[in-house]
């Protein structure tokens, strides 16, 4: 038996112009050999059955096959992997704002008179621009935390064509869109985040234990998972929180195929409903109306669906064919369901599908990839991924626990999704690594300003891990969110932004693409992703592939005291202006580091003078330090990240 790493399907990416590593398990110490497009490659398995080959770096091209098979004895099986190609692969990570999906503008209300939602618009675009794609493609790593060293996910390699598009994380689909036009090869995106995940939970243990700011937090979860605490922990967690108020829903006829359910909302499934503000956590239904062919009528039916978050009550036609999870368990939120559908239910036509799902605590969500959603009849299968209906039961509002309170029923603790949901993505291929996460570490002052050191602790891990000193990591800065501020000294946000500038100094091949002017007032989660995924990508033309092309609006790099003034130096300063009020959003500070608001900011060439009539001597200079700042400083074609800058960082 030869069993392949995850990310080995039909229809995968791998990198050109690298060595490509293949490995898997079999048989202990036997030898095993592989063909790619006119290559071999040659190993022995461990004592344990693991095994590890790589290729030679090839060319970008495809389709080809992948066969690796036993290369000595009796042994005859072949594994064939089709329709692979050979291309550019970027893994894509981060929290919620990276996880939103190309399709999620669909559920938000919007009437027609008030005009198409960004979102929905950008999808449309998306789809229409995709091109072939057999040269775009994309695999989703499903959320899982287990508190293990995972070795395989489950998931496949799927093409970005109109019926994959919508599930596709959005910047990552706009960024990986514009690679594939300019460099005209295949392109690979392996989607891994989690929504309100903290940078700390994608870290390896080992890693955390290396920095002072984060070793205390790995001891307490290390110290729980070796004590009695631990199970008590995990035995009595949610002990004060909600139990289920009892199925209404059913009550008022919603799992009957005659309920009217036209005035509900639509949601597409997989999702969250949360993330998409349909409700809180508490119960929700989704129904569905699937027709079935005469030849399906009367026999036994098998529904594949996927995992719901937490508990679920799953009806057919009205009548109840499974459940899973009850009280407070958290134990099924990553299962996959799967039910008999008795044949005396099914018949030729309409029938009605109907779940109601319960979620007390932390995420409400249908997940996992869209083929695990479908009716199954001997071969014949009716794939059940699209849009549903869905209705709030009752809404708890957003129930969350402390952070502090470390489990496997807490996706934050530390190092889990690193140990469940990256390492089994290692030693893959891949050319770098775009991140977009940030807003869940930026919750108080004290937790934004270790950011800079926790965000240079994961990125040289991954780069140890995946053995690549110099692999690329772009990094997203936060769009703009709240109240619109010219100022405010205490901004989280601000902070943390400027964490993630500084880290682009500190460490090599680390790159920022400022999402700020892209941020909304009342949405962590704004819609316009088209613009970060194209600056993210103009980022990577420029430093990764070499292309003349505007990576960023912007840079600034240095200041200098002038007469009483500060002159601010900028890179990639072609067309520099500003496009509001002259000096708003520029404050100054002198040597008591008290910032007052620049008077004046003249442009000369790749420079500005900012002068202030409260600062007669500044040392350092602010520009968009607030959650919510003006963006008034561009180039020709990109606005400029926030950032803190003074005398003595030269």
């Amino acid at each position: 038996m030869i069993k392949l790493g995850s990310l080995f399907s039909n229809g995968a990416v791998l990198q050109q112009g690298m060595p490509i590593p293949v490995w898997g398990e079999t048989e202990p110490y036997l030898a095993i050999m592989a063909d790619l497009a006119g290559h071999q490659a040659f190993c022995r398995a461990s004592g344990s059955g693991d095994f590890l080959l790589k290729f030679p770096a090839m060319p970008a091209g495809g389709p080809y096959e992948l066969k690796i098979a036993p290369a000595e004895g009796k042994h005859t099986e072949v594994v064939v992997l089709r329709d692979v190609m050979i291309g550019e692969v970027w893994l894509c990570s981060g929290q919620s704002n990276m996880h939103y999906v190309i399709g999620a503008g669909r559920s938000r209300k919007w009437n027609e008179a008030d005009g198409i939602p960004v979102s929905v618009q950008q999808e449309q675009e998306f789809i229409s621009k995709a091109g072939d794609p057999a040269k775009f493609r994309f695999i989703h790593i499903p959320e899982n935390v287990t508190g293990c060293r995972e070795k395989y996910i489950f998931a496949q390699w799927v093409k970005i064509n109109a019926e994959n598009a919508p599930r596709v994380s959005a910047v990552a689909g706009w960024f990986g869109s514009k690679l594939r036009r300019e460099l005209d090869v295949p392109v690979g995106l392996i989607c891994c985040s989690w929504g309100g995940s903290i940078v700390e939970s994608w870290t390896s243990p080992a890693a955390l234990k290396m920095n002072p700011d984060t070793r205390p937090m790995i001891e307490k979860w290390e110290s729980m998972r070796s004590e009695r605490a631990y199970w008590l922990e995990t035995q009595g967690k949610w002990k004060g929180f909600p139990f289920d108020r009892g199925n209404a829903g059913f009550e008022r006829g919603w799992a009957a195929p005659d309920f009217d359910d036209s005035a509900w909302k639509t949601m597409q499934v997989p999702g969250n409903w949360i993330t998409e503000k349909i409700a809180g956590n508490g119960a929700v239904w989704i129904r569905r109306k699937v027709d079935l062919p005469p030849e399906m009528a009367g026999k036994d039916l098998i529904l594949n669906f996927g995992p719901v978050d937490k508990h679920d009550i799953t009806y057919f036609n009205g009548v109840e064919i499974g459940w899973t999870g009850k009280g407070l368990e958290t134990s099924y939120y990553n299962k996959p369901r799967r039910y008999i559908v008795p044949g005396h239910l099914v018949r030729a036509g309409e029938n009605t599908l109907a779940v109601r799902a319960y979620s007390f605590v932390y995420d409400g969500a249908f997940s996992g990839p869209e083929d695990l959603y479908a009716l199954l009849c001997g071969e014949k299968k009716i794939p059940l991924a699209g849009n549903w209906r869905i209705e709030c039961e009752y809404d708890l509002g957003r129930i969350e626990i402390s952070r502090e309170e470390y489990g496997t029923a807490n996706c934050n603790t530390p190092g889990l999704k690193f140990d469940s949901m990256i390492r089994p993505l290692l030693p893959f291929a891949i050319r770098g690594v775009i991140w977009y996460q940030g807003e869940n570490n930026a919750i108080t002052l004290d937790r934004a300003n270790l950011y800079q050191r926790e965000i240079e602790t994961l990125i040289r891990d991954w780069r140890f891990h995946w053995e690549r000193p110099d692999m690329p990591f772009l990094q997203v800065q936060l769009a703009n969110y709240r109240q619109p501020e010219d100022y405010s000294e205490d901004s989280c946000w601000a902070v943390l932004r400027e964490a993630q500038r500084r880290a682009c100094g500190s460490l090599p091949y680390v790159y920022l693409a400022t999402a700020l002017g892209t941020g909304e007032t009342n949405d962590v989660h704004p819609q316009n992703k088209k613009d970060v995924g194209l600056r993210l990508a103009a980022q990577a033309l420029y430093h990764v592939y070499g292309k003349d092309v505007l990576p960023c609006g912007p840079e600034v790099w240095k200041v200098q005291r002038e007469n009483g003034a500060l002159r601010v130096f900028f890179h990639f300063a072609d067309g520099m202006e500003l496009r509001d009020v002259s000096a708003r959003g520029f404050y100054l500070a002198g040597s008591d580091q008290c910032y007052y608001p620049a008077d004046q900011a003249e442009i000369d060439g790749g420079s500005i003078l900012l002068s202030s009539r409260q600062v007669s001597d500044p040392v350092s200079v602010r520009y968009g330090w607030s959650d919510n700042p003006c963006n008034i400083l561009y180039n020709r074609e990109y606005p400029a990240a926030s950032f803190c800058i003074g005398v003595k960082d030269m």
